[in-house]
This record gives C-alpha cells, structure tokens and sequence, in this order.
C-alpha cells in the first residue's frame, strides 16, 4: 500500500494543472494549486478551468462538463456564468475570476464526500468476524479446562500458567499476516498489467464482483470503436 501510495501521489505530481493568470497587468503561468479567490485567470480552448470561476466581460464560451454531469454535449456560458473546477474549455477565450479553490469548490467538495467514507472492507469485515469467532472459542475453551484441571486437584497455579499458554496459543495472529501476503501477491500480479491498487482489500472486493456498470466510454474502455467479427453474448 506504501508503494501504491507513492506511485499515485507521483502520478498526481506528473498531472499538475497549470494556470494562467493575471497579476498587477501581467501574465503569468503558474501552479493552479496556488490560486487564491479574486484572481484573474485567462480561460481558453482546450484548456482546463483551474478553480470555479464568474466569467467576466466578453464572448460566450463553450464548456465541457463530462466529469462533473456527464453531459457530452458541451454548455454555452455567457459573462457572469459559473464555470465549475474540472470542466474543460472546448471553443472560445475569456477572463474569469476566481471565486473558489481547492477543497471550497464544487468539485472538491463532491471529492471530500468521497474521500470522507472510510468504512471497512467486505474482506476486513470477514476476518474481523473470523478473529472475534476463534478468540472467543479460545476463551470458552480455556474456561471448560481451567475447571476441569481444578475438580480433579491439579495445583491452581499450574492450571492458570497452562491456561495462559493456550490462550496465547489460540489467538490467530499469523491470520492477518497470510491474508495480507496473499493480497500482496495478488497485487504484484495486477501491477504486471500496469494497474496500480490503492488498498490491498479492493483485490479481494474487485474478485468478487459480478457485474461492473460504466456510463462513459473511455472511463474503463480504450475510447476508440473497433470492428470485431464475433459477438460475445453473456447468459446468467
């Protein structure tokens, strides 16, 4: 996962946005993370929209929206319009100002609702349950020979160190330590197809999957159509 952690946080690095803004009647290209609301940005065709943004004074502009409605169709805005964070410019040049950043716009807001799930796994869920199960079937256990031992007259301090010993003994420690190495392993086995897994948990979620639902072409698919000469068909 610390490996995972890196490549991604590398890929965030390498996929930096810029923007270009204007400063004291200057033009400057910088770091679009380092905006601050009541800047003046530059928006033009085939660029991305850096933060949400009041079009100023000038000709409409023609916005691409996909990533946040997945409408495919570009929207016309005109001066005064909402340009949101995440949507492209596809036709048109206009300045904008900045009204709000980072985690404060629309986008970033929708990604901190995402981000702020952090139940446990189907698989954690699993193995917490078998974990609970075997310490308390070692407990049970332990109790029946404790008493035991003591009815037939076994010294009380030998039975309790005997005791420890098999509580200790029943406690599935290396449990977790199989499972994760079997993730591991399965993970090195997805990164030989170039995917990069964020949590060793998701290979065990994405096995048991059955059906996988997209709605875009080119999220999950290549965005290119290609003819193929036999069709497959699914039957459940």
């Amino acid at each position: 996962e610390l490996k995972a952690g890196d490549a991604i946080a590398a890929l965030r690095e390498s996929l930096k946005p810029e923007a270009t803004v204007k400063r004291q009647g200057k033009v400057y290209t910088m770091d679009a993370t380092t905006l601050v609301p009541g800047d003046i940005v530059c928006l033009g065709a085939g660029g991305a929209i850096p933060a949400d943004c009041v079009l100023r004074a000038g000709k409409p502009l023609q916005v691409d929206q996909a990533a946040l409605t997945g409408e495919s169709l570009p929207v016309t805005m005109y001066p005064g319009g909402n340009a949101k964070m995440g949507s492209t410019v596809t036709r048109g040049e206009i300045e904008a100002t900045v009204s709000a950043t980072g985690s404060q716009t629309f986008f970033g807001k929708t990604a901190d609702l995402v981000q702020g799930v952090d139940e446990l796994g189907h698989f954690e869920k699993v193995l917490n349950e078998i974990m609970v199960l075997l310490v308390l079937s070692g407990v049970v256990v332990c109790a029946l020979v404790f008493l035991y031992l003591i009815t037939i007259g076994v010294d009380f301090w030998e039975v309790l160190a005997f005791n420890v010993v098999l509580l200790v003994a029943s406690i599935p420690i290396a449990l977790r330590v199989v499972c994760t190495t079997t993730l591991a392993l399965g993970c090195h086995e997805l990164a030989a197809e170039k995917a990069i897994v964020a949590r060793l948990s998701s290979v065990e979620e994405l096995a048991g999957m059955t059906i996988l639902c997209s709605d875009k072409t080119g999220t999950l698919t290549l965005n290119k159509m290609a003819l193929q000469e036999h069709l497959p068909t699914f039957v459940p």
